[in-house]
């Protein structure tokens, strides 16, 4: 009974030792993970506006491409071909920081050595 008591009481001590050293990790993985968010946002939101605008140059192209005039057709175009590259982009943008690294990748590192450590320190106990 003892014995188990001195483990139970090693294994909290080792917890005290290793509980400061999750904090700066689980700072730097939020503040991460913040950033690709915001990342994500602006590239959502300005491919979500772009794509409105788009569709509406698109129709205004295709009804004036339907009249009279070479200019008037080539700058249309122009602008709807330019929205369209507008919209692309904020896609791209936003899909390349989502498929960022998983957050709390360090932190669950370090938990994941940490419980290594905790078992291999259960296994001397026992021996």
């Amino acid at each position: 009974m003892f014995r188990r008591v001195h483990e139970v009481r090693s294994i909290l001590q080792f917890l005290r030792e290793r509980a400061p050293h999750y904090g700066p990790l689980a700072r730097d993985a939020l503040h991460t993970f913040r950033d690709e968010i915001v990342k994500a946002s602006v590239g959502a939101s300005i491919s979500a506006a772009a794509g409105l605008i788009f569709a509406c140059f698109l129709s205004v192209a295709v009804i004036v491409s339907v009249w009279d005039g070479l200019h008037r057709t080539a700058v249309a175009w122009a602008v709807c071909g330019g929205w369209g590259v507008l919209a692309l982009g904020g896609s791209w943008y936003a899909r390349r920081a989502i498929s960022g690294p998983p957050p709390f990748q360090l932190m669950a590192a370090a938990l994941a050595r940490d419980y290594t450590s905790l078992l291999a320190l259960a296994d001397q106990h026992e021996q």
